[in-house]
């Protein structure tokens, strides 16, 4: 058999596995490839996989928390050591199509299911447009994979597949279409349409039933489908701080049964909300003028929305809040920020403020070293007078070292062209994958910051990201002195003196430098993994929305203004 057929991740199953899950079942998990990326989402919880080819169990159970070759029909779950309604989250991949009787085997496998469990599937789709094209030919050619694979035993369309879940008692969540929509799709469609017509069948939704390749469909054991909540946010720093904040949130708040987020650079149409979802509406760092922005807001409000502000930088930064008179956070029901020192001045503004810290949302497997130069990373966005103090106790020693220590630079050329050494490599601001690639690399990395109020604001997400990647963090004590365990987990420095010597010394003794490096991340893996704190967002999302009325008499009394007609 092919083992390459069996290594595959399903990157649309991936997003929905539930990131803070403590046991999941993966039937039909081939070599463990989705559970092997699911465990840099949450590295706490167990993974579990069954497969009846052996040699891909094999793999399997070096990646996985363990793995047994059975039938996926007929396994049984005590040999994972499992009792019935232990399992958070159920998931087939491909798999319920092979099954002699996948109804019968559902409805078996849900009784280890927890109350309130998922069931995650992907499922071919017979109805797709391709498929009834080649039966109007008179074809159907048995293929290695696809919709025609040899070695499907059941087909479904989407009605089908409906009722498949209904009648294990499932509740279905959600069935996201997989397919693109080209250019033969769409010749396709307006060929059939007199068809349609004729037979009274709707265009529209021939067209949606028709496109999809594969369904997939996300489940829960429970009475009652889940609360529907949709979080809508406007980016206003997608590069800086959009990551971190927004889109990682977002994914792991979608992993939640009933949410759904959207979120964008412009002012979406409120008019995204679906019926009966609880609508939140985020600003990411957005300056709202007045009273420009009041429509806006009056807009929303009228819709029905939780308004939140979402800001993590000390808003005295930019004098434009001031000059709107705070509306930004006065104008909304609520705020969120990241550290309490920020809170603290916000809620003068608004009292309604949650801290939510920054985390690590994919934590990389453990860093293997190489024996090579001894790396040094900065890379940060106006921290050009931070860095100022340290720059000639830095150069003496990349002078005294040479070729044996070389710099890696993000974004600030000034601080790259003031290096004086020619082991040194540029590069300009670039996305977050590209960042964390070269960071990787990376032995010892540079964190200062000034005790200013500015400063006193921000977040310890740098230490974070170095900790995730392995790379010893030397930083100033602003900030950082909360999350730092001097000699243990990284280096605090007092004085540009005291940097030279701790950089010397992390020079000089790799062994040293790579075990307080392992430290760290061990402790960002036991403490600041977004897995572990997630659900605190939608927690007082929930909290809020139940308060909107006292929200709306506070807004009131702050604001009157956006409840005039």
């Amino acid at each position: 058999m092919n083992l390459a057929y069996y290594d595959r991740a399903n990157p649309d199953l991936l997003k929905l596995l539930p990131a803070d899950a403590e046991i999941i079942v993966e039937i039909g998990c081939g070599t463990g490839a989705l559970g092997q990326q699911y465990r840099q989402v949450n590295p706490h919880g167990r993974y579990l996989g069954v497969d009846n080819y052996s040699e891909a169990v094999q793999i399997a159970a070096q990646r996985l928390d363990g793995a047994i070759a059975a039938d996926g029909e007929t396994v049984d779950f005590s040999q994972l050591g499992l009792t019935p309604e232990s399992i958070d989250c159920l998931v087939y991949g491909d798999v319920l199509e092979h099954m002699v009787d996948p109804w019968q085997a559902l409805q078996k496998h849900i009784q280890w299911l927890k109350p309130g469990g998922q069931v995650l599937a992907c499922i071919p789709n017979i109805q797709h447009w391709s498929a009834i094209l080649n039966l109007l030919r008179g074809r159907w050619d048995y293929q290695e994979r696809g919709l025609c694979d040899r070695t499907h035993l059941r087909f479904f369309t989407l009605d089908s597949i409906k009722k498949l879940f209904s009648q294990a008692g499932l509740q279905i969540d959600e069935i996201r279409p997989r397919g693109r929509q080209d250019e033969q799709f769409q010749q396709f469609q307006q060929i059939m349409a007199p068809v349609l017509q004729q037979l009274n069948i709707s265009a529209e939704q021939f067209a949606t039933q028709t496109s999809a390749l594969q369904y997939i469909v996300r489940a829960v054991k429970a009475q009652a489908p889940p609360p529907r909540v949709l979080v809508q946010t406007t980016l206003g720093a997608p590069q800086v701080c959009g990551h971190a904040r927004v889109l990682f949130p977002d994914r792991f708040l979608g992993t939640i049964p009933g949410v759904r987020t959207v979120s964008g650079e412009a002012a979406r149409s409120i008019n995204v909300a679906k019926p009966q979802e609880e609508k939140i509406f985020i600003w990411q760092r957005r300056i709202l003028e007045y009273p420009q922005s009041l429509q806006s807001l009056k807009t929303l409000l009228q819709a029905g929305y939780l308004i939140v502000a979402e800001i993590d930088d000390d808003p005295l930064r930019r004098p434009e809040y001031a000059a709107n008179h705070f509306l930004s956070y006065r104008g909304c029901h609520c705020v969120q920020t990241s550290t309490e020192p920020l809170a603290e001045y916000l809620r003068q503004h608004n009292p309604n403020v949650a801290v939510f810290a920054n985390q690590i949302a994919f934590l990389p497997p453990p860093r293997t070293y190489q024996q090579q130069p001894v790396t040094i990373f900065f890379g940060a966005v106006n921290r050009e007078e931070d860095a100022e103090p340290i720059m000639d106790p830095l150069n003496r020693i990349l002078t005294e070292y040479g070729e044996q220590v070389r710099v890696q630079v993000i974004h600030d050329r000034q601080f790259f062209e003031r290096l004086e050494t020619p082991y040194k490599e540029f590069t300009p601001f670039c996305d977050y994958d590209r960042y964390q690639a070269i960071l990787r690399t990376c032995d010892i990395g540079l964190l200062p910051l000034a005790p200013t109020r500015m400063n006193s604001m921000k977040s310890d997400l740098k230490f974070l990201e170095h900790a995730a990647h392995g790379v010893l963090a030397i930083a100033s004590p602003t900030v950082y002195q909360q999350s730092i365990v001097e000699g243990k987990t990284g280096l605090l420095y007092n004085s540009p003196a005291e940097l030279e010597t701790k950089l010397r010394q992390a020079i000089d003794h790799s062994t040293w430098r790579r075990q307080i490096a392992t430290n760290a991340y061990e402790w960002v893996k036991q403490n600041r993994l977004l897995c572990q704190h997630y659900r605190q967002r939608y927690n007082w999302y929930q909290q809020m929305r139940a308060d909107l009325p006292r929200l709306n008499r506070e807004l009131y009394s702050r604001v009157p203004e956006l409840f005039e007609k």
